[in-house]
């Protein structure tokens, strides 16, 4: 893939720029025992990360239960509503306990606001705690767009979310004088399978990572145009001059 044909990144985040498990981990126990189910173990969460926190809380409720043998009429727990309510409330005040940023990611950063890239993040993961974090670390301000499922209404791999990251980062060129940049010219960078299939289903260039959470085997059969095993990689190919 020739690189210099990128002119602007859209990132996941858990497992891309952040190393999130510890503390995504600690929040669903934390949950499951606040609701009276058996705690997992961490490995076995990061394994239902992907697909949103809803899904990620209704996969762990399911696998807990069928932990502790029990079927799910024994165990007295309220509306999952009100379930996935306290999971973001006790995250979004512990989301920073364990979590770093990923070697290489502030060089990036910095890189991307040399070169004049604009950078964004579409997760599946809440905003409100990916905000959170971002501003904890004190990088927020690196990206023009963050995304998060409360924005779409289709969470990746449809291409929504995408979508609306690449016209707020066109917008904020319009309104600098600079050129739009077609879909092409993006490069989705995800640690699964479905991030590679929503950029593909946006028509950018998609770039896979396997140092991070997603299934390896369906991430690579998910054929990205380049695959690298961290983020920082990137600075490497795009330390070229930009005139766009």
């Amino acid at each position: 893939m020739d690189f210099n044909t990128i002119h602007g990144l859209i990132f996941d985040f858990d497992g891309v720029l952040a190393n999130t498990a510890i503390d995504i981990a600690g929040a669903v126990n934390a949950t499951l025992e606040n609701f009276g189910y058996q705690p997992l173990s961490q490995e076995q969460i990061i394994i239902f990360v992907g697909n949103g926190a809803e899904k990620l809380l209704k996969r762990s409720i399911a696998a807990s239960i069928q932990l502790s043998k029990k079927s799910p009429d024994e165990i007295q727990a309220p509306a999952f509503e009100e379930i996935y309510s306290w999971y973001v409330d006790y995250y979004r005040t512990h989301s920073v306990e364990k979590t770093e940023l990923y070697p290489g990611v502030k060089d990036l950063l910095e890189l991307l606001t040399i070169q004049e890239i604009p950078s964004a993040i579409v997760s599946n993961k809440p905003f409100e705690i990916t905000d959170a974090i971002l501003r904890k670390m004190d990088i927020s301000k690196d990206f023009v767009s963050i995304i998060g499922p409360e924005q779409t209404s289709h969470v990746k791999p449809d291409p929504e979310g995408l979508f609306l990251a690449m016209e707020q980062i066109n917008k904020r060129q319009r309104a600098f004088g600079k050129p739009t940049i077609p879909p092409e010219n993006f490069l989705m960078v995800g640690d699964s399978h479905t991030d590679i299939e929503a950029g593909r289903n946006a028509g950018t260039k998609t770039c896979a990572l396997t140092s991070g959470y997603g299934n390896q085997e369906k991430l690579l059969a998910s054929q990205p145009d380049v695959t690298l095993h961290m983020v920082c990689e990137l600075i490497v190919h795009l330390q070229h001059p930009s005139n766009y």
